[in-house]
């Protein structure tokens, strides 16, 4: 896949909200304590979330993908 238009809407958005609290949870865990062991899961959870994508789709998905949720992160309170 060349680019976010040959995912169907529902995989894009199912993936994008995914992404989006799985990097919340990487930001407010490292805002607590950068060094923490939750923070290491949460980025953990991050990077395997985006080599999943990457071997699915490809990396020009995976990228788009990781933009959507970026965008979509929860504002940390």
């Amino acid at each position: 896949m060349d680019s976010l238009e040959d995912l169907d809407l529902e995989t894009i958005e199912r993936v994008g909200k995914q992404g989006g609290f799985l990097l919340t949870t990487y930001h407010a865990e490292r805002a607590k304590d950068p060094a923490s062991r939750a923070t290491e899961s949460s980025r953990s959870n991050v990077i395997a979330l985006w080599h999943t994508i990457k071997q699915i789709y490809g990396k020009a998905v995976a990228r788009d993908l990781f933009l959507l949720a970026r965008n979509r992160r929860q504002p940390s309170n």
